[in-house]
């Protein structure tokens, strides 16, 4: 048999092999992933059982989310700043602006707000402190790098967090930097940073490494700083552990999250965990009659008992459908989701009492003052809801 030949026999018993191993060969992905695709849960009908009425909405201008931008009720008016850097004083009860600012920033981290004041960060790495009254700059300071997430102040110093693991104190009046702590960063982790809050005349941050300290507010000194569980991951992508959500203070027990992590109750005299459960989010935890709610990788919306880490209900109603950072109103949960939907369920065992469509553009976050919501939508659509 000569060499071409030959080549055509080896070829067609390689092909009949191969068309004939085909069954066997699925992983190979040649025609499809066989295994069923996920789908964002399809919506059941409920009884409503809450009066959601809209007082008004108001378009801010676009959004790009490379941070949190969170609306601010305070008093009788409603602050909010785009990404753009257009900074807006609306009016709580009718949404009039009361006076608006330009400002030249890529704003990524905003609002705070506390003392008259309101603050935010820029992706070049600055914290801006504002007038509440009008608007205008009262200073603006450099940090290590881009803030993500809104600063904070308790009158005294105001602290942000920049992505590179950051955390720092300027003086409330002046501005001065007073005191920086460095949180050691993972090679890979999520673009994001948590929200710092200050209780109980302590600081309360979040970090990367999977982490979270208890800082004293006038040195920057740390009281602890412990890992929310372990993560053994073997890659570097199973490895990362960050806290992005809010983590929230009950009492003498800290409760906080990590990504691929777990949730974890934290006795703040000790710095000892209490009891802690697996979960993956990167959601703000909320609490509602002592019951600690979280929202995982899944939009699984789960709730655990604050004293025990018991779990006490679990809703899938929601499973996929890109929900947004729970937030409490009237003892129970409000959260959002990408067809423009809000979901209220009660705190007590999970199930829906209400939902609206409010938007055709994905919720991104919700805050609560009585019996308001403001809710910010992708297109940076502003809506004042009276829940009832």
């Amino acid at each position: 048999m000569r060499i071409k030949e030959r080549n055509q026999f080896i070829s067609v018993v390689i092909l009949c092999f191969f068309i004939s191993s085909c069954s066997s060969l699925g992983w190979l992905k040649f025609w499809g992933d066989e295994e069923e695709v996920e789908l964002p849960a399809e919506l059941q009908p409920i009884r409503q059982q809450i009066t959601i009425t809209k007082k008004w909405d108001k378009k801010l201008g676009e959004q790009d989310y490379s941070g949190r931008i969170l609306p601010i009720i305070d008093d009788e008016n409603v602050f909010y700043i785009s990404s753009a850097g257009n900074l807006f004083a609306l009016d709580k009860s009718k949404g009039v602006t009361v006076w608006s600012r330009k400002t030249e920033d890529k704003v990524s981290g905003a609002l705070g707000a506390g003392f008259k004041r309101l603050f935010y960060g820029t992706m070049d790495g600055h914290v801006v402190s504002i007038d509440q009254e009008n608007g205008q700059e009262i200073w603006r300071k450099l940090t290590s790098s881009e803030v993500l997430s809104p600063p904070v102040t308790n009158g005294n110093v105001v602290v942000a967090q920049s992505s590179d693991g950051m955390i720092t104190g300027f003086d409330f009046k002046s501005g001065k930097k007073r005191w920086s702590h460095q949180s050691a960063v993972p090679r890979l982790s999520l673009r994001g940073t948590s929200i710092p809050f200050f209780e109980q005349g302590f600081i309360f941050a979040g970090f990367a490494n999977g982490k979270i300290a208890m800082i004293y507010p006038d040195s920057g000194a740390v009281r602890w700083e412990i890992p929310i569980g372990m993560n053994e991951g073997k890659s570097e992508l199973e490895r990362i552990k960050d806290i992005d959500g809010k983590s929230i203070l009950l009492g003498e027990l800290l409760f906080s999250a990590s990504y691929q992590g777990n949730i974890a109750a934290i006795d703040i005299r000790s710095g000892r965990p209490i009891w802690q459960e697996k979960i993956s989010t990167t959601k703000d935890l909320v609490e509602a009659r002592s019951r600690i709610v979280a929202v995982d990788q899944k939009d699984l919306i789960k709730a655990f008992g604050s004293s025990t880490g018991v779990s006490v209900w679990q809703q899938e109603g929601l499973k996929l459908r890109n929900v947004s950072s729970p937030s409490v109103i009237k003892s129970n949960i409000v959260i959002g989701d990408f067809e423009g939907y809000l979901h209220f369920l009660s705190s007590k065992d999970g199930t829906f009492l209400a939902r609206k469509k409010i938007s055709s553009k994905s919720i991104k976050e919700i805050e609560s003052e009585g019996n308001q919501l403001l809710v910010l939508d992708e297109s940076g659509r502003l809506f004042s809801l009276l829940i009832q």
